[in-house]
């Protein structure tokens, strides 16, 4: 007796679908896009005033890419290195590596919500390392994850 087994996605949904999908939520991901103006205060780690922020946004196109291994793996069959230029990615750098500050550039942090992660993001906040900081997690982050990620 054998038995088969069949993929069951929705009928828009195919490997290109689900691609196009992806490559649409990261392009949106790193657009920084004019719909987080009324929630900077909400999303982004900052010392400075929405009217600077937006000066600065305004000024300069360019931002940092910070990733996990884990959503390395998610960009690299996504975007090639000339194309996260042309989305205004001027550097990526892993999350764990050493990074000097670049005080002037925004940086989007695409990685998953561990603890370790958490506390990498939460010291390179306190440092300035980076103008604001934009968080984006592969995974949903529980309120407990959250609320300790607050305390730190």
């Amino acid at each position: 007796q054998s038995s088969t087994m069949v993929a069951i996605s929705p009928p828009t949904q195919g490997p290109s679908g689900l691609k196009a999908a992806q490559l649409s939520a990261v392009t949106n991901m790193l657009a920084l896009s004019n719909n987080d103006a009324a929630d900077d205060n909400k999303n982004s780690i900052s010392g400075s005033t929405y009217g600077q922020q937006q000066q600065q946004r305004d000024a300069n196109p360019w931002k940092l890419l910070i990733y996990d291994p884990h959503t390395r793996s998610i960009i690299s069959p996504l975007l090639s290195v000339s194309q996260l230029r042309s989305n205004g990615v001027t550097l990526h750098l892993l999350l764990n590596s050493d990074r000097e500050p670049i005080p002037d550039v925004p940086a989007v942090y695409f990685v998953q919500p561990t603890q370790e992660n958490l506390s990498i993001i939460a010291r390179d906040c306190s440092r300035n390392l980076y103008e604001r900081a934009h968080l984006h997690f592969s995974t949903r982050i529980e309120r407990p994850v959250m609320e300790e990620f607050a305390r730190l």
